[in-house]
C-alpha cells in the first residue's frame, strides 16, 4: 500500500513540474498590451508620416518625398510627408516629438535645428529630444552672384569686400542654420548674411544684384546658371564638385578657407520609440536608399558628390560628432 501512495505521489508531482514547464513557457509569450517590438519582429500595419520641417519644394522636402516613395514599395504601407515649417526647422522638431512615440513618426531633419539650439537661437532641446537613425544623402552648398556682379571667384569677392567695406551682404535661407554658418566660417564679419524666407525670393533678387551673393544648394539654382543668369563663385566642399558645369569653381578646401557645411538630411525618432519600430525602419530604408529609383534621383539633384547613406550607428556618430563641432565654433549654451 506503501508503495501504492508512494507512485501517486510521485506521478502527481510529476503532472505538476509539466504544468510549471507550461506555466513557464507562456510567461515568455507577449504580454496583453505589449507591442511586437517589445517581443517579436516588428511589422508596419499602418501608414507611417515623416514630419518635414520646411516647406514644400526645397532639398528636405523633395529628399524626403523621394525616399518616401521608395521606402513603401520596401514596407508594404502608405508612407506621407507632413511639411510643419517655421523658426528654421525648430517648429517641425518640435511637432515631431509631440506626436505618440509609437513608431509610426518619424523626422527628416538636418543639423540647422541643432546649430540653433548651440547658438541659443532656440530654448528647444534638439540634441536631447531628437535620435538619429538613418542618413540619406550629404547634400553640398555653392555660392551664387549676379552675373553681373563684379566678382568671379574668391580672390575677387574678397578684394572687392575689402575696397568697398559693408556693400555684400549674403542671402541665406537658415541663418541660424547651416548656410548661416557657411558665411561665418568663411568670411567673418566681412561680409552679413541676411534672412530669407522663401527661395524664389532670394533667387529673384540674386539675379536682379539686389543682394549679391546666396547660399545654395546646386540642384536649386541649376536652370538659372545653366541660362547664365547666376555665376558660382565658390562650393563650400573640401575637393571641387565633379557635375558638369563645375569643373571651373574653387572649393574651399583648395583655397584654404574651412567652411564645409552642408546639409546632411536623414531621418530621426523620438524619444521613446520603440527598438523594434527602429530596427525594422533601418533595414528598410537602407534598401530604398539603394533602389535604382533612389540612386537616379539624387544624381540628377547633385546629391552624388558626397557619401549619403549612413545606418544607425554611424549616423549617431557624426550626428555626435557635429554637435561637439558646433559647440567648440558657435557655442553659445
Amino acid at each position: 500500500m506503501k508503495k501504492v501512495i508512494t507512485l501517486i505521489v510521485t506521478l502527481a508531482m510529476l503532472v505538476m513540474a509539466f504544468a510549471g514547464c507550461g506555466k513557464t513557457a507562456s510567461s515568455a509569450a507577449p504580454a496583453p498590451g505589449s507591442t511586437p517590438a517589445e517581443s517579436a519582429e516588428w511589422k508596419f500595419e499602418r501608414k507611417i508620416e515623416i514630419i518635414c520641417p520646411w516647406g514644400n519644394g526645397g532639398g528636405a522636402d523633395t529628399t524626403a518625398r523621394t525616399f518616401a516613395t521608395a521606402l513603401e514599395k520596401e514596407l508594404g504601407v502608405p508612407v506621407v510627408v507632413n511639411n510643419k515649417a517655421g523658426a528654421g526647422g525648430v517648429t517641425g522638431v518640435e511637432f515631431a516629438t509631440s506626436q505618440p512615440a509609437d513608431g509610426y513618426t518619424f523626422l527628416l531633419c538636418t543639423p540647422s535645428p541643432l546649430l540653433a539650439q548651440v547658438t541659443g537661437a532656440t530654448d528647444f532641446d534638439v540634441y536631447g529630444k531628437i535620435n538619429p537613425l538613418t542618413q540619406l544623402v550629404h547634400d553640398c552648398n555653392i555660392l551664387v552672384a549676379s552675373k553681373d556682379a563684379p566678382y568671379n571667384n574668391y580672390k575677387e569677392l574678397m578684394e572687392y569686400v575689402e575696397a568697398n567695406p559693408g556693400s555684400v551682404k549674403a542671402g541665406v535661407m537658415s541663418i541660424t542654420g547651416l548656410d548661416g554658418a557657411c558665411i561665418e566660417a568663411a568670411f567673418g564679419d566681412k561680409i552679413e548674411a541676411v534672412a530669407y524666407t522663401e527661395g524664389a525670393q532670394l533667387n529673384a533678387d540674386v539675379i536682379g544684384n539686389h543682394v549679391g551673393l546666396a547660399v545654395v544648394g546646386p540642384a536649386e539654382v541649376a536652370a538659372m546658371v545653366q541660362s547664365g543668369d547666376m555665376k558660382v563663385i565658390m562650393s563650400f566642399t573640401e575637393k571641387r564638385l565633379t557635375m558638369p558645369g563645375y569643373e571651373n569653381v574653387e572649393a574651399a578646401g583648395e583655397i584654404g578657407v574651412e567652411s564645409y557645411f552642408g546639409p546632411a538630411r536623414g531621418i530621426f525618432y523620438a524619444n521613446g520609440t520603440p527598438e523594434g519600430a527602429i530596427k525594422a525602419f533601418e533595414a528598410a530604408a537602407e534598401k530604398a536608399v539603394a533602389s535604382e529609383g533612389f540612386q537616379a534621383w539624387a544624381k540628377t539633384e547633385g546629391l552624388d558628390q558626397r557619401p549619403g547613406w549612413k545606418n544607425t550607428a554611424d549616423y549617431k556618430a557624426a550626428w555626435d560628432a557635429d554637435y561637439q563641432d558646433f559647440v567648440a565654433m558657435f557655442g553659445k549654451k
